[in-house]
């Protein structure tokens, strides 16, 4: 059956019961909002179609990194919402697919910008995802579905057939926004606080690539990752409202003003800059000093909200009491089904973002966001085996190796570590033994095949679609059974002490058949650069021509 609602955060192990459990916190208990069994049911290709003044549509495909939201009309599944915004989302993908000849960008929708209040069936907003760097086109639908399987609250998605002033577009996926919809859903009416860390230097690049200012002298790169123009920024995660143009039909703008640096301290590192606060390590008390939370808040936190967050950082520090400030039962259900898809673009990798910050009453817990480069697609220079193969409880590269406190500190105690384990044993038997993946790809991949087939902006052909389905089950399989033998002591479970003869081998699996930041469209008559290329000067003539 479905789940169309967020599945438990605190578990009690009794009757010796260590399932990821489907039972629904006091808050959840009541009926999923309508959006979560109309649009969210992924037991078909919904259609949605957008309507949008072809002068504000040109300008769009002409300036796509001003974020530019623009009065449109949406009709989805037959049913008409008017005075939406409508807009590009993204930050290193929409610069790289803007510096292509491709103008398949993502999107997001806001149903109540231009009327107070306005949703569809309770949604706020709605993420349209390009697809980008997914030959599989279900990266990130797998990653939520085994968040979900593990009992996270993760965002609802589906898979639509976009169209723009009733031209077909291509097969999307839309996805829910991490907001006030989505924190109403699984934390009730009087939910707390959301933010989306990043580092200071990834929050300013929109800035920067609107100045035309270089990267800072001596800023490394990650493994996979480009810089297009001195533009990299971190991937899905948008600036406040208040940092976004607006254009309504009269045309007037509102732009905002850079954020801060904040003040760098030496706990984290996110792509050549200092964190300050994304890394979730405590430094003082000082509001200023965790810049890379504050400013970028999805809800409207005061003072007071914000001096919780820091008691919180400042006592997962002590590693004490953990129970007292962070969701502990919660987080480790994260990092199960965060550490099986090996996401090196996040939080336990060097980038320090793609992920949720929830604080309710002083305890935090994390949220997954932003998978399109998980099952190795950001480990560009690592082989299959090696990466299916990444020891569980050492998922840390090794510059972020005790930099990372809310996995150090909730990890250094042996009860969470069983614990972590005991899910671990749970998702392998109950998702991947027991045939419900393989089933829940099969199912996918037939009802989107004839979609990405006809899917006139695709990154991939059907072909190469075909073998990534392929290749995305053998790595899941292959992951599940090393991580099996990592559960039974046949692997070990850290990197050190593991050996190169007991390693799962996966010498036969390309993990570029399933996508990545350096291929993007393979077949005859595609859009041009693969997107991961570094962007040139833009073709406008193909921009106006759509």
């Amino acid at each position: 059956m479905k789940r169309t609602v967020p599945l438990l955060f605190s578990l009690t192990l009794l009757f010796g019961t260590t399932a990821c459990s489907k039972t629904p916190t006091e808050s959840q208990q009541t009926e999923a909002t309508s959006y979560a069994n109309a649009l969210f049911d992924d037991s078909y290709v919904h259609t949605i179609d957008i309507q949008i003044d072809q002068d504000n549509w040109a300008d769009l495909l002409e300036n796509p990194m001003d974020k530019t939201k623009y009065e449109a009309n949406v009709t989805i599944d037959g049913n008409s919402v008017e005075n939406v915004s409508f807009s590009t989302k993204g930050n290193s993908s929409l610069s790289q697919v803007a510096g292509s000849d491709s103008d398949r960008y993502s999107f997001k929708i806001n149903f109540g910008k231009f009327v107070d209040e306005q949703t569809y069936d309770g949604l706020d907003k709605l993420n349209l995802q390009n697809i980008f760097s997914d030959a599989t086109y279900m990266k990130d639908y797998l990653s939520y579905e085994i968040m979900e399987e593990c009992g996270v609250a993760a965002p609802l998605k589906s898979y639509v057939s976009l169209s723009i002033n009733g031209e077909l577009y291509g097969l999307y996926l839309a996805l829910e926004d991490l907001d006030a919809s989505f924190l109403e859903r699984n934390y009730g009416e009087d939910y707390g606080q959301l933010y989306k860390p990043e580092t200071a230097m990834l929050g300013n690049m929109k800035q920067r690539d609107k100045n035309n200012m270089d990267p800072p002298d001596g800023m490394e790169m990650p493994d996979g990752a480009k810089m297009p123009d001195g533009t990299e920024e971190s991937e899905e995660m948008n600036p406040p409202e208040n940092n976004e143009q607006v254009q309504t039909k009269a045309d007037g703008e509102n732009s905002g003003a850079p954020k801060d640096m904040g003040q760098p301290h030496d706990g984290g590192m996110g792509m050549g800059g200092t964190a300050s606060g994304a890394d979730l390590a405590y430094t003082d008390d000082e509001i200023s000093s965790y810049s890379d939370i504050f400013d970028n808040a999805q809800t409207d936190p005061t003072d007071e909200d914000k001096v919780r967050v820091i008691a919180a950082l400042k006592q997962l520090s002590t590693g004490e009491n953990l129970e007292t400030c962070v969701d502990v039962d919660a987080v480790i259900r994260y990092f199960v089904a965060h550490n099986f898809v090996i996401n090196g673009d996040s939080y336990t990798g060097s980038m320090l973002h793609n992920y949720g910050l929830y604080e309710e009453n002083g305890v935090l817990t994390m949220l997954p966001w932003d998978y399109n480069l998980a099952f190795g697609g950001f480990h560009m220079n690592g082989d299959a085996t090696s990466i299916i193969n990444e020891a569980i409880d050492t998922p840390l590269n090794s510059e972020s190796i005790g930099k990372r406190p809310m996995w150090d500190k909730i990890m250094a105690n042996d009860e969470n570590i069983q614990l972590y384990h005991q899910y671990f044993n749970t998702l392998i038997t109950d998702y991947f033994e027991s045939g419900e993946f393989e089933s829940t790809v099969n199912r996918i991949s037939t009802m989107i095949r004839p979609y990405v087939e006809n899917d006139p902006t695709a990154w991939y052909s059907v072909d190469e679609f075909d073998t990534a389905v392929d290749t995305i089950t053998q790595f899941c399989l292959l992951r599940a059974q090393s991580i099996r033998s990592q559960l039974d002591g046949t692997l070990a479970s850290t990197t050190e002490a593991q050996e190169a003869t007991n390693l799962i081998d996966a010498s036969g699996i390309d993990i570029s058949a399933m996508g990545s930041q350096e291929k993007g469209n393979g077949h005859e008559g595609g859009q041009g650069d693969f997107p991961g290329e570094m962007p040139r000067e833009r073709n406008t003539e193909q921009s106006n021509k759509n």
